[in-house]
C-alpha cells in the first residue's frame, strides 16, 4: 500500500498505462513518501457504458487512492491534487473529468509480503511512537 485504482472508459495502449504508472507512482511517492516498491497502480478498462454521471455515459476517471491512515489532511487533500494532475497530463482527460478519492486503512490492518505494515511516514502515529 499505497494502492492506486484507476477506473476509465477511456483506452490506454500499453505506453500510455505505464507513463500514467510511472507518474501516478512518482506523485505518491514525492507527496506521501512511501517506498516506490510498496506503490501500486491498478488499471480498469471498462466498457463505454459502465461509467455513468448524472445518468450519462461518462468517459471521467475514477482514481481511488487507498494509503494508510494516519497522513495530515493537507497531505492527503496534495496527494489527490498530485495524481489528478499527473493523469490529466498524461492521459489527456480535462481535469473537471477526473475524480480522486483518498480511502484510508489503519496499518494494523494492512499486510503486505505476509508482514503488517508500519504506520506510514508523515503520520500522527508515527510521530508519537
Amino acid at each position: 500500500m499505497p494502492i492506486m485504482v484507476c477506473e476509465t472508459a477511456q483506452r490506454l495502449d500499453k505506453p500510455k498505462r505505464a507513463a500514467l504508472a510511472k507518474s501516478i507512482t512518482q506523485s505518491v511517492h514525492e507527496v506521501i513518501g512511501s517506498d516506490l516498491d510498496l506503490i501500486s497502480v491498478v488499471f480498469h478498462e471498462l466498457e463505454q457504458d459502465q461509467i455513468w454521471l448524472a445518468g450519462q455515459p461518462s468517459q471521467d476517471a475514477l482514481i481511488l487512492c487507498y494509503i494508510r491512515a494516519g497522513r495530515p489532511v493537507a497531505l492527503k487533500t496534495e496527494l489527490a491534487l498530485r495524481v489528478s494532475a499527473a493523469w490529466h497530463k498524461v492521459a489527456g482527460t480535462p481535469e473537471d473529468a477526473i475524480e480522486v478519492a483518498v480511502i484510508e486503512a489503519p496499518a494494523a490492518q494492512t499486510v503486505r509480503g505476509g508482514k503488517r505494515l508500519p504506520e506510514p511516514p508523515h503520520s500522527t502515529a508515527a510521530a508519537a511512537g
